[in-house]
């Protein structure tokens, strides 16, 4: 049997740490890879497939709710499986092998039917990528460090999704369409290799004093301790059993309404600022960046907390401190408030107040995940072994996941609509009533635990 000492970087590539890291990287790596084909899209789809322009926008449309659409529909029946198996690893280096053949099948693409079917399969591997990432995380991640793993994740989730765009954008735009898609391929490159060299298959009979901890875990897994005689009770239904949890079902109100005033962000701010202010590309940037910057920067302090004090407090402040910055920051230039509109004051309120919600909206990083995790813990503790060997925690986390995306659709059509209807300001009254009814929500539902508790 190789020993820790006999096989090279044993002890740190099984450690807890490491699998942490590549689960990361992979995570960022998803929404890297979903958001990096929109500035070259327009390219793609009027010069490479030679489509109308007129019809541009309408396919870029159905091009990004493919994605969406997608998770929606197949990630709870990932969980189920991921929830029965017990190597995730095979899946890991399976979906991340998939994406590269996807993503060079998307680079080539010279048609629309050839397009639609790359994206189709690299949402279906970006994915298991998701299903199994948080799956992993909750298996390898001790309790008391689930809140910051989890604001890691969201942080680097952000970057993956801000950064996508922005440096295919630069790249298409001073290097040509090639090199932008050549870092795409490097990044998961970089992935492929991170996955190779985690987590290596040492075949251990029995645990020693110098045993990794996960292979100990590993062993135990399958440990099934004698046989009772009892007859057999019937099996507790997993979705009836995890949406009875108060805890549960708020955690996915509140990560639902998270991707909703988010994504309702993204789609009125640009209009909003170049109507309002007369800003351009760079003055717009600029403000993205005023909402993400802290947020970031904010991430692994919220992460401490919630982990010392648990979700409810961080979570109810955050949306209680939101809804009066989402009302405020639809004040300038709404032509309803004379001290708000002039020349200087109006930009500097709005900024002013995106920094603010940057700052504030962290405290709202991961609730969802981080309740479905605790839900999952406590049904496994409640029906052990019931819902196969993840303990349904992969299946918890789809659903908390799913949640977010669709509340990710949901926040640009109640946007948009209500935008384009009454006005920014009524559109950010809405946001902000439905910000408070969830302060609510989470202060009702949330339990007053540390997670460390569970």
């Amino acid at each position: 049997m190789p020993s820790m000492d006999s096989v090279w970087g044993l002890r740190w590539r099984s450690s807890a740490w490491f699998i942490v890291t590549t689960m990361v990287v992979a995570l960022f790596t998803d929404t890297f890879l979903a958001s990096f084909i929109v500035p070259i899209l327009p390219y793609m789809l009027e010069d490479r497939i030679s489509l109308d322009p007129s019809r541009t926008q309408s396919m870029t449309t159905w091009l990004l709710f493919e994605n969406a659409a997608i998770s929606v529909c197949i990630r709870l029946p990932l969980a189920h499986f991921a929830d029965q198996s017990t190597s995730k690893r095979k899946w890991f280096m399976s979906a991340l092998v998939i994406a590269l053949g996807s993503t060079i099948a998307t680079a080539f693409s010279s048609s629309l039917a050839v397009l639609f079917i790359s994206r189709f399969v690299q949402a279906f591997a970006n994915s298991i990528m998701w299903v199994v990432g948080f799956s992993t995380l909750a298996d390898v991640v001790p309790i008391q460090h689930t809140a910051k793993v989890y604001s890691a994740v969201s942080v680097a989730n952000s970057l993956g999704s801000s950064t996508g765009p922005m440096l295919s954008g630069v790249l298409f735009q001073l290097a040509g369409y090639w090199v932008a898609w050549a870092l795409a391929f490097a990044i998961i490159g970089v992935d492929i290799a991170f996955h190779t060299t985690r987590d290596p298959a040492i075949k251990q009979d029995s645990p020693s004093e110098h045993s990794p901890l996960l292979s100990t875990q590993r062993i135990s897994d399958h440990y099934d301790g004698p046989k009772s005689q009892d007859p057999p009770k019937a099996m507790p239904n997993f979705y009836k059993c995890i949406f009875s949890k108060p805890n549960f079902c708020a955690g996915l109100w509140c990560g639902f309404m998270f991707g909703v005033i988010f994504t309702a962000f993204n789609t009125t701010v640009t209009l909003h600022v170049r109507d309002a202010f007369q800003w351009g590309g760079m003055q717009t940037g600029l403000t993205f960046a005023a909402l993400q910057a802290p947020r970031l920067m904010m991430s692994p302090f919220v992460g401490w907390l919630k982990d010392r004090i648990g979700t409810r407090i961080p979570t109810v402040y955050g949306y209680a401190i939101l809804t009066p910055l989402i009302w405020l920051l639809g004040i300038p230039g709404s032509g309803l408030f004379s001290w708000a509109d002039t020349e200087s004051r109006g930009p500097a309120l709005y900024v002013l107040a995106m920094v603010l919600i940057g700052f504030n909206s962290s405290f709202l990083n991961a609730a969802g995940a981080i309740e479905a995790t605790m839900a999952a813990k406590e049904l496994a503790k409640e029906h052990p072994g019931a819902f196969g060997p993840g303990g349904g925690k992969s299946r918890a986390l789809a659903l908390s996941g799913i949640t977010y995306v669709l509340g990710s659709c949901a926040g640009p059509v109640l946007a948009g609509t209500l935008n384009e209807k009454f006005g920014y300001y009524v559109m950010n009254c809405v946001i902000a009533s439905l910000s408070a009814f969830t302060c609510i929500v989470a202060y009702t539902c949330l339990p007053k635990r540390k997670i460390a508790n569970v």
